[in-house]
């Protein structure tokens, strides 16, 4: 068998190609009351909250929870920092916390004139619902709060096992400080969380080579660590564009930059990597997915190395990334060499790398003892999540939707809140429990951000069953049996 085509076995996806699916009909629990639900969204889409301006959205979901028998509580009230839960029992009662977090803000938009509607319209039009927060999380949050209260009215929730908060964040879209980070910090042991269930992967098609129809939920377990950081040279040789000298300030920045971005990178398999290849290649069977399940081997290295450069998407998995996001210089004429420039990375970093060990080989990279490295923003180091009971939970009510579906843990390539609680031991998966279209997700943080409704009523009744799952199901124990799958 060629080695050529050995690769080919070995790499079960490249940039997903997301279904253009015509999801399997959700019937909602019949105390979800479809219409408002939509206006619910609606509106909250309406309630423009950029990063930074949370207070008017947060205000019209705390006067929504109010009509509910939910238990409000709200953390803080300024415009940058709002935080708000709705809750089954009061947090005081001390219940173990399965928590159902989304964040309030959303990113700016950026040119008006590209959106086939108002950005803060939440127009609906019998299929989607559109505007800025749509997917990114607003749709989410509401999913949430609908099953949430939906399991309230249908249960007898006198002495349940587990008390269930559904969580409002500010700040996720700028780190999380005045967010997750605030909350933890002051309300870590009011919040009492055992699980916290939040953003990450979704529902897709065409990951399986062989069974391109299947459906494939990933359910994100661990995270890049972002690391922001910030190079600066000062130097004497500045003047006249006419005559340069040889060693000004930009041409520096723009050599250490080369040598930087022309590094040869290492692919860095862990935990997470490794238990979603040996998922993947289990589901894609065959002796594809024995190459698949055995990614990782090092007599393979050379040709997985050879497609992983040609696929972003994998290369954003197995490897630290450093992208430069800005370069720049003062405020000047064209003609005038500037003595200082300046350059921002966005780095993100595989579990189990050292962000300080990072910045030092960042440094070494470089080359040139004139540039200062700082950082501008990290997010915490962070363990993957085990595969627990409550994962467990969540694989069985996306089952009961799509009883054909694979579900498989995964690496998310980005940054989320679930990173700050899982630096707090918590285990934290993230999931969009629907089945989305290439189109949809490739809406979120730019134009014409939408969901369908099919979405947004998978992710009500998903959610809904995982309560049922939790709570319902007898015994269900707290501790032990976590599958720690062996390396």
């Amino acid at each position: 068998m060629k080695l050529n085509f050995l690769m080919l076995c070995v790499v079960f996806f490249t940039t997903p190609a997301l279904a253009q699916l015509s999801s399997e009909p959700q019937v909602l629990p019949e105390s979800v009351g479809l219409n408002q639900s939509i206006d619910l969204l609606s509106s909250y889409i309406q309630r423009e909250s950029v990063s930074g301006n949370e207070k008017e959205a947060a205000i019209f979901l705390e006067d929504y929870i109010l009509t509910t028998d939910l238990h409000l509580k709200v953390f803080s009230d300024f415009s940058d920092n709002y935080n708000l839960a709705a809750s089954l029992y009061p947090l005081d009662s001390e219940k173990p916390n399965i928590i159902l977090q989304s964040h309030i803000d959303v990113v700016p938009v950026e040119d008006l004139d590209d959106w086939e509607h108002d950005p803060y319209s939440g127009h609906f039009d019998g299929e989607y619902i559109h505007g800025r927060g749509a997917l990114d999380a607003k749709g989410l949050g509401i999913m949430q709060l609908k099953a949430l209260e939906a399991f309230q009215q249908d249960y007898d929730t006198t002495d349940l096992p587990f008390n269930v908060t559904v969580l409002f964040l500010s700040a996720e879209e700028t780190g999380g400080d005045k967010g997750a980070r605030y909350l933890m910090k002051n309300f870590e042991k009011e919040l009492n969380a055992v699980v916290v269930l939040g953003e990450g992967g979704a529902g897709y098609q065409n990951v399986l080579k062989n069974k391109p129809e299947k459906v494939v939920f990933g359910v994100s377990i661990a995270e890049k660590q972002s690391l922001w950081l910030q190079l600066k040279i000062n130097s004497n040789s500045a003047g006249h564009g006419a005559t340069p000298s040889k060693d000004y300030a930009n041409i520096q920045l723009i050599n250490s930059l080369n040598k930087l971005t022309n590094r040869k990178v290492l692919l860095l398999f862990n935990r997470s990597t490794r238990r979603m290849f040996r998922s993947l290649g289990r589901a894609e069977g065959g002796i594809r997915g024995f190459f698949i399940r055995n990614i990782n081997w090092s007599i393979l290295a050379p040709f997985v190395r050879k497609q992983i450069e040609r696929e972003p998407f994998l290369s954003s998995l197995l490897t630290n990334t450093v992208t430069v996001t800005n370069i720049y210089n003062p405020p000047g004429p064209p003609n005038q060499i500037s003595n200082s420039a300046t350059a921002v990375l966005d780095c993100r970093l595989v579990p189990g790398t050292s962000s300080k060990s990072f910045i030092r080989y960042i440094e070494r990279k470089l080359d040139n003892d004139n540039i200062k490295v700082s950082v501008l923003s990290e997010s915490p180091e962070a363990q993957p999540s085990r595969l627990n009971k409550f994962y467990r939970a969540l694989e069985d009510a996306i089952a009961i939707s799509y009883p054909d579906a694979e579900t498989i843990p995964f690496l998310f390539p980005a940054t989320s809140d679930n990173s700050l609680f899982r630096s707090y031991d918590i285990p934290s998966y993230g999931l969009i429990p629907s089945v989305v279209t290439e189109r949809d997700i490739n809406s979120i943080h730019s134009n014409n951000e939408r969901i369908s409704l099919d979405v947004f009523k998978s992710g009500i009744v998903i959610y809904y069953n995982f309560l049922k799952e939790i709570q319902l199901k007898e015994p269900f124990s707290l501790f032990g049996n976590d599958d720690d799958e062996s390396e």
